[in-house]
């Protein structure tokens, strides 16, 4: 599926981080490393858009996500409808920029 745009998350660092934004239900082909948020999109009435960051996680492979987080019922709970990518293939960096957005953001989803 296509990107349907940009965001820009920033971690407790104050480095902002520009993510792709694609429906949920994205079949990533790419065998590529990022680091990947789950949000609930919104569009308000003015076209603008809002998303609720519900989970953080980071993988070496994001064709795997999917499966990795099929059985997340918090997804499901809080109408997750995009994931986000900031494409990265170095782990280390991938790990820390995981956390810079945990820690600033603390998505439910991180926690259950």
């Amino acid at each position: 599926m296509a990107r349907i745009g940009t965001i820009d998350f920033s971690g407790i660092s104050g480095h902002k981080y520009t993510f792709n934004v694609y429906p949920i239900k994205n079949d990533f082909k790419k065998n590529k490393g990022a680091v990947y948020v789950v949000t609930r999109r919104t569009v308000k009435y003015d076209g603008t858009v809002d998303h609720n960051l519900l989970y953080i996680g980071s993988c070496k492979d994001v064709s795997t996500v999917q499966e990795m987080n099929k059985d997340l019922e918090c997804f499901t709970r809080e109408h997750a409808n995009c994931i986000c990518t900031y494409w990265e293939d170095n782990s280390k960096l991938r790990v820390n920029i995981n956390d810079d957005l945990i820690n600033h953001y603390h998505p439910p989803c991180n926690y259950e």
